[in-house]
């Protein structure tokens, strides 16, 4: 299996950086497993913030168990309170797509040198 291949699977369904990792980018790898790690923690942050609020909510009965109007508060909450939720979001599938296309890229190059040092030795 060629390592573009593997780095780009790898990178694609485990996490981002984990295709650099493979080929043994370790600084990328870690780079780029940070900006992950720290963009989601800081969307699921603010997702736990609004939680509880609307929790209390429900259990004050100020919202009734009804899951259209639970839905449109969370809807509602999210909007105001969460501004910047799409940018964080934006920016962890966009640190994945990079290190994805990057890691590949990677691959490839390897790959191309491995070629060239089989040739050159047969």
């Amino acid at each position: 299996m060629k390592k573009a291949f593997t780095a780009g699977l790898l990178s694609a369904f485990i996490a981002p950086g984990s295709g650099h990792f493979y080929l043994k980018h370790k600084r990328t790898a870690l780079v780029f497993f940070a900006l992950a790690v720290v963009s989601l923690m800081l969307l699921l942050s603010q997702i736990y913030q609004v939680a509880p609020v609307i929790a209390l909510d429900i259990q004050n009965g100020t919202l009734p168990l009804d899951i259209g109007v639970i839905s449109a508060e969370i809807t509602q909450q999210t909007q105001t309170t969460i501004a910047n939720a799409n940018e964080l979001l934006y920016g962890f599938i966009l640190c994945w797509l990079i290190a994805l296309l990057d890691s590949v890229r990677l691959g490839l190059k390897q790959d191309k040198r491995d070629a060239l040092s089989s040739k050159n030795t047969a």
